[in-house]
């Protein structure tokens, strides 16, 4: 897609072609995941991210989250990303198509199907691994040991996804929003229709940034009935809400990438800076300043996919080496942290230096791991959804009304992402 963005004739969403940069997107932000769990493997890390104390100046652990190398392992924000992605691609359809009850029925055949077979087959891939390699929670680091024993209530909430999940495969965690966001899209879809958001689209990505951030505070949780779930919600759904506005205003925001061209390396940079917000230290509580943090990271998450369709950047991101990350992202986020607990438990390596010479090992078992999976079983569950969801929306034979069409809500999870038609 060379020259996306550059003018409104070319620029992505203008002739249904695909956005390949998202793609590479999520394959970066899949792989970024990977290193980030390498990472919390070794103690003095670990207790970082389980304990949120703060590193001693000048340690190894200190340069990783006090220095701009934390932008190698943005790992909670990766998964931000991935909300936002999610957003974006499945209210692109919306915009394009009408529709109708068969079409929202596609729409949830097709999308339970894509999210849930890779899930079980990435959770019982999990699990085989957590009984060949026993877990002890007295082994290695914080993060490690909150990896239990697997028990019939975790495999079960694992593969329900919307009443929580455990550590058997602790990413699966993001699924449970993911999924809730994919029944209520058309719900949110209407909301944002009603409310004209897109003729205020900037102060709707604020509103929504500030209540994810609000959202976890705990006086506000606390407060909430059934407070995991709503607070969850509140935190969680307004992120993929981001990604909708983007999408609604995806010529806008074409427009205003082409005046600013020659900003964008400026731009490119500042927006990566705010992605990190552990850069400040803010301590175990969550404060006021802890919430400013955390919206300003969510500001640079946005501003990152729109980097991704409209900068130069997006070149790199359409390469082949991350094409191919792009496509099995969704296959390496499900199955990378059992591999990764069960080769520290197998070997003991919880220090820097042996268990860096053991992720150069694996990590690429990771990405042969990832292939294999997704020959096996995400490739398949993709076909079989779409081909489901074909036959719910085949309608009887008949003309649209004024020209409209009727058309499943597409699913993009972790397929090539398409830019709409423009209706004249």
């Amino acid at each position: 897609m060379s020259g996306e963005g550059t003018d409104r004739s070319g620029s992505a969403g203008a002739h249904g072609r695909r956005y390949r940069s998202l793609d590479g997107l999520r394959g970066v932000a899949a792989l970024s995941v990977v290193l980030y769990h390498s990472l919390l493997v070794v103690p003095a890390v670990s207790v970082l991210y389980v304990e949120r104390t703060d590193p001693a100046p000048l340690t190894p652990e200190w340069w990783l989250f006090r220095t701009p190398f934390r932008l190698m392992m943005p790992g909670h924000e990766a998964v931000l990303i991935f909300f936002v992605l999610s957003g974006f691609v499945l209210t692109l359809p919306l915009l394009t198509h009408r529709q109708n009850p068969r079409s929202i029925l596609a729409y949830y055949a097709r999308r339970i199907l894509r999210l849930y077979i890779p899930v079980w087959g990435a959770v019982a891939f999990a699990l085989v691994l957590a009984v060949a390699v026993p877990r002890d929670p007295s082994t290695g680091g914080s993060w490690l040991a909150t990896h239990v024993a697997p028990t019939f209530s975790a495999v079960w909430h694992d593969l329900v996804l919307v009443l929580g999940t455990s550590n058997l495969d602790s990413p699966l965690w993001s699924l449970t929003w993911e999924v809730w966001f994919s029944l209520l899209l058309p719900v949110m879809y209407l909301l944002l229709r009603v409310a004209r958001v897109h003729d205020w689209w900037l102060g709707g990505i604020a509103l929504l940034i500030a209540l994810s951030a609000i959202a976890r505070f705990p006086a506000v949780i606390d407060a909430l009935p059934q407070s995991w779930l709503t607070g969850g919600m509140l935190q969680y759904l307004p992120v993929f809400g981001i990604g909708m506005i983007i999408a609604t205003r995806r010529d806008t925001i074409a427009d205003l990438a082409a005046r600013i061209r020659s900003w964008w390396p400026w731009i490119a940079g500042a927006l990566l800076l705010l992605i990190a917000p552990s850069l400040v230290p803010t301590g175990p509580a969550y404060t006021p300043v802890a919430a400013a943090l955390a919206a300003v990271s969510l500001v640079g998450v946005a501003g990152v996919v729109v980097v991704a369709l409209e900068s130069p950047a997006r070149r790199a991101l359409e390469t082949r080496p991350v094409q191919w990350a792009g496509t099995r992202s969704f296959s390496i986020y499900l199955i990378h942290e059992p591999i990764l607990v069960a080769a520290a438990l197998l070997t003991g390596a919880d220090a820097w230096v042996p268990w860096l010479f053991l992720a150069l090992a694996a990590v690429p078992l990771i990405l042969v791991a990832a292939e294999g999976f997704y020959r096996a079983i995400e490739r398949p569950s993709m076909l079989l959804s779409q081909r489901v969801g074909r036959a719910i929306a085949t309608s009887p034979p008949a003309r649209p009304a004024h020209g409209a069409q009727d058309a499943p809500i597409r699913d993009a999870t972790t397929e090539p992402v398409r830019a709409p038609r423009k209706r004249r």
